[in-house]
């Protein structure tokens, strides 16, 4: 009787161990499956973003020229009027060619914008330029050491920026949202609140849109600049973009004109120097704290916006993929044969 029974037990463990070998064999077809399906999806997905990102670009293209473009050639307009130049000079100082080149090139140099003196202040800008990758290009470096320099300071200062603007927009979305999910369910009295990413999407950009107004209009009673101009700065900015066709206050002027006066201290000098653009540091750190402050409000906008389209097309893989139906790794492992 025991002899049945312990028979009984010893097929009934058997079996199940069986059984169990089969299902670990079918999870593990499965969730190989169930993966590749999942890159398959990866890839679709890659696949369109990529295309919708080039079939952006086309359509910006093709609109920037309808608005941009103008059929006056400044390029053969500045050559004319070179070659009129020329023509006057030489019927009236009966000058060659190649001494009008060797002029106009002098006179370009002596027109073009001066370079900077690199003082604290301007050095203290130069760097913030390059670790929020902006990069106006009215400060660059000149030397060979200059250039290694920066590529090592960019190196280490861009990844610290970029994780520290990330962090702190994620922290604004974050409290963003918690902000729109405390006011429905307590003031609203909802119970569920839905579409959060996208309500925090609409009041960050909301206010960032505030927030380059604000500064605008502070730029434009400061400036002579118009406030489409200063709207325009300030957004390239706080994007990084950095074009470095305005930028207030910053780029030194060239000569304009020569004039001689009877005092010995002003003759032949410009109206302005480089040395009139070397402010005072807590200056320069006061206006680049509001340059962060605007970075991590633009960030915010695009960590939320960017959450709203992952949730509105995010989709579960499948079942298999829970963490929760994933068998533990000595089952996995018993199945493979290892100890």
């Amino acid at each position: 009787m025991w002899d049945e029974q312990a028979a009984v037990i010893l097929l009934s463990a058997s079996d199940l161990a069986i059984m169990k070998k089969q299902y670990v064999s079918s999870f593990v077809v499965g969730r190989g499956v169930c993966c590749a399906w999942k890159m398959n999806s990866l890839f679709k997905r890659a696949l369109l973003w990529t295309a919708g990102f080039f079939i952006w670009i086309c359509f910006s293209a093709w609109i920037f020229v309808q608005v941009e473009y103008s059929d006056v050639d400044e390029y053969e307009q500045k050559y004319q009027l070179l070659h009129s130049l020329y023509n006057s000079m030489a019927y009236k100082f009966n000058i060659t060619i190649e001494e009008f080149n060797n002029f106009s090139k002098t006179a370009h140099d002596a027109l073009s914008v001066p370079k900077l003196q690199w003082s604290y202040s301007i050095s203290f800008d130069f760097v913030f330029q390059t670790v929020t990758t902006i990069g106006y290009g009215y400060i660059t470096p000149q030397t060979s050491k200059g250039k290694i320099l920066c590529i090592f300071v960019a190196l280490v200062g861009i990844p610290i920026t970029m994780l520290s603007l990330k962090s702190i927009g994620e922290l604004i979305v974050v409290c963003v949202n918690s902000s729109i999910t405390n006011l429905e369910k307590k003031i609203l009295r909802r119970q569920e609140v839905k579409k959060v990413q996208v309500k925090s999407a609409v009041v960050l950009f909301s206010l960032m849109v505030i927030f380059v107004m604000v500064f605008a209009l502070l730029l434009v009673n400061s400036t002579d600049m118009t406030l489409v101009q200063c709207v325009y700065f300030w957004f390239v900015t706080y994007t990084t973009i950095g074009f470095g066709d305005y930028v207030p206050g910053k780029i030194p002027q060239s000569i304009q004109r020569l004039s001689f006066n009877s005092s010995a201290n002003h003759a032949n000098k410009p109206t302005k120097s480089s040395q009139e653009f070397d402010v005072p540091v807590y200056v320069t750190i006061f206006y680049l704290l509001f340059c962060m402050l605007g970075f991590c409000v633009v960030s915010s906008v695009l960590n939320s916006i960017v959450a709203a389209l992952e949730v509105e097309g995010h989709r579960p893989w499948c079942s298999g993929c829970d963490s929760r139906n994933i068998l533990n790794h000595d089952d996995v492992r018993r199945h493979n044969g290892e100890k």
